[in-house]
């Protein structure tokens, strides 16, 4: 329901998902997500945006917008690119697979599995490391890590062809279709149009 008829972008800058991320990436002490079960859509992007994760083993993460005919909005596409390398935030979003926390971890991605009886102890014992060091200088660095990640080269022109690219999905039939379609629980058909 939150999600417009057609025609409009929903996402501005004072989207509840975009404030999240930002405050998370500016808050000045590491963040680490304590990750249980499937993280989908923009708990995806919301555990990716943390700076550390420890997942259960079982655990799960999947980009789910292209199930829906939704594009995903320039700010979640670099927290992806910030988190994963191109390919696999290609596969993620293309496919909108779910990915399992070991691959993800073998990647670089997620920075420890374990089991989930083991979840709790291993992220507190993590935190306890980070807090025995100097909050100042871990302030700091994780300021100028936030920086040098966000420092893609854009011109305006760029910018604005990939905010005026989300118009066509959202000016599309197949968004009306993927809309419905959640709506009643079903498969959407798309068509391209």
């Amino acid at each position: 329901e939150e999600l417009p008829a057609a025609g409009l972008d929903p996402l501005a800058w004072r989207d509840p998902l975009r404030k999240l991320v930002r405050e998370i990436e500016t808050f000045p002490a590491p963040i680490i997500a304590m990750i249980e079960g499937s993280v989908w859509g923009g708990a995806c992007e919301t555990a990716f945006a943390c700076d550390l994760i420890v997942a259960a083993r079982d655990a799960t993460f999947a980009a789910t917008p292209a199930r829906l005919n939704v594009p995903y909005n320039v700010g979640g596409l670099l927290t992806f690119l910030n988190a994963a390398n191109l390919r696999l935030a290609k596969e993620m979003l293309f496919t909108a697979a779910p990915i399992p926390a070991e691959r993800l971890c073998s990647l670089g991605i997620i920075n420890h599995v374990t089991d989930a009886a083991d979840l709790e102890d291993a992220t507190y014992a993590m935190a306890r490391r980070i807090a025995a060091n100097a909050p100042l200088s871990i302030s700091v660095m994780k300021e100028q890590l936030r920086i040098l990640a966000g420092a893609h080269t854009m011109s305006p022109e760029d910018f604005e062809r990939i905010q005026g690219l989300r118009r066509v999905v959202y000016n599309s039939q197949d968004y009306a279709e993927g809309i419905r379609a959640f709506k009643e629980k079903r498969t959407p058909v798309f068509r391209g149009e």
